[in-house]
């Protein structure tokens, strides 16, 4: 009997780079605590300075630390869409999509072609970290590195993909977003 397989042929483009990225810095990762949390503790000491008003230099202080609460979250964030443009620009994404890799689940795993197919890899199942699957992309996580699986280039479609996934993957690796 043939093995089941699921060939996809992945191309990217700036949009789907970039929304990956957001998706693992600020929903996978969670790294919009640190600067929601610092904005929130110099605008709560911006209001502290505010209440203490006819005090000497309590308005200076008091705008000094919501412009540094607010301004510093915003040119943090400013400065990562700025090196995530740089970056796709650098990886050739932003003129069209280009093909970037090759995967082919099988049975006894999934084969990674990042040449075209002349050369692969065999990632055995039990290196998959975890799988994230959006209305329109599959995120696989293989340990740091994530391959982006759009939806639209899976030839036997999202769901057959996500039913082998199911199968040979522990159920806490599965996310549905």
């Amino acid at each position: 009997m043939k093995q089941a397989s699921i060939y996809v042929p992945v191309q990217l483009d700036g949009a789907a780079f970039r929304s990956f990225a957001l998706f693992d810095t600020f929903r996978r990762q969670k790294l919009w605590r640190r600067p929601v949390l610092f904005a929130a503790i110099l605008t709560l000491s911006s209001v502290l300075c505010y209440s203490r008003y006819p005090q000497e230099g309590a308005l200076l202080l008091g705008t000094v630390l919501v412009v540094l609460g607010l301004g510093m979250p915003l040119v943090w964030y400013l400065s990562y869409e700025h090196s995530l443009h740089t970056q796709a620009k650098r990886m050739g994404l932003l003129r069209s999509p280009r093909r970037v890799y090759t995967l082919v689940f099988q049975e006894d795993g999934i084969q990674v072609s990042q040449d075209l197919g002349k050369t692969s890899t065999l990632v055995p199942w039990t290196d998959v970290t975890e799988v994230y699957r959006r209305s329109d992309t599959t995120y696989l996580y293989v340990g740091d590195h994530a391959y982006l699986l759009p939806h639209s280039q899976v030839r036997e479609g999202a769901d057959a993909l996500w039913a082998m996934l199911q199968r040979r993957l522990a159920p806490e690796h599965l996310h549905t977003l």
